[in-house]
């Protein structure tokens, strides 16, 4: 009996969600083959077999969903934060996405109509940096990358008339 009192400590406290997805899929597997069958041994094995099968699926389909999730509430913050920006910053946010990308060199900012208090405010929100090139000949100014597709999603709304 202690065994079986080991066991069900262990299964009623597990955290990993396939792995308890797996013990109530493969149970009821067990069950289902018994009831019909009336044999243990028949039972027991096809809820072993089914256990690892139901996890690998299980865990496979909670990481898809854990991924998504992630995403989507990193997509929310971008967009609180893009709301919560000034006029100047989001003038600044706007400029890099007319540009196409998220990474600007000096020169070019320079020669944007934005404001350098602007910039100076990102860059203090830590949602903007500077940088250097790849071939390490040239600063860059490096917009957050979240909050650039959330510019970029703004433009787009604007182009189709939707703000």
């Amino acid at each position: 009996m202690d065994a079986i009192d080991k066991w069900a400590e262990r299964v009623y406290t597990e955290t990993d969600f396939g792995r308890s997805v797996a013990t109530f899929v493969s149970g009821v597997i067990g069950l289902i083959v018994y009831l019909t069958t009336n044999d243990v041994v028949i039972a027991a094995f096809s809820a072993i077999i089914a256990f690892p099968v139901s996890r690998l699926v299980s865990a496979a389909l909670h990481e898809r969903f854990m991924r998504k999730k992630k995403r989507r509430i990193e997509a929310e913050e971008a967009e609180q934060t893009y709301e919560q920006l000034s006029k100047e910053e989001k003038a600044v946010v706007q400029a890099f996405v007319e540009t196409g990308g998220c990474v600007l060199t000096w020169s070019q900012t320079n020669k944007l109509p934005i404001s350098s208090n602007g910039i100076e405010s990102l860059i203090q929100r830590e949602a903007m940096w500077t940088s250097m090139t790849a071939d390490g000949m040239r600063e860059t100014f490096n917009l957050d990358t979240s909050l650039f597709n959330v510019g970029l999603s703004k433009r787009k709304a604007n182009i189709r008339g939707l703000a």
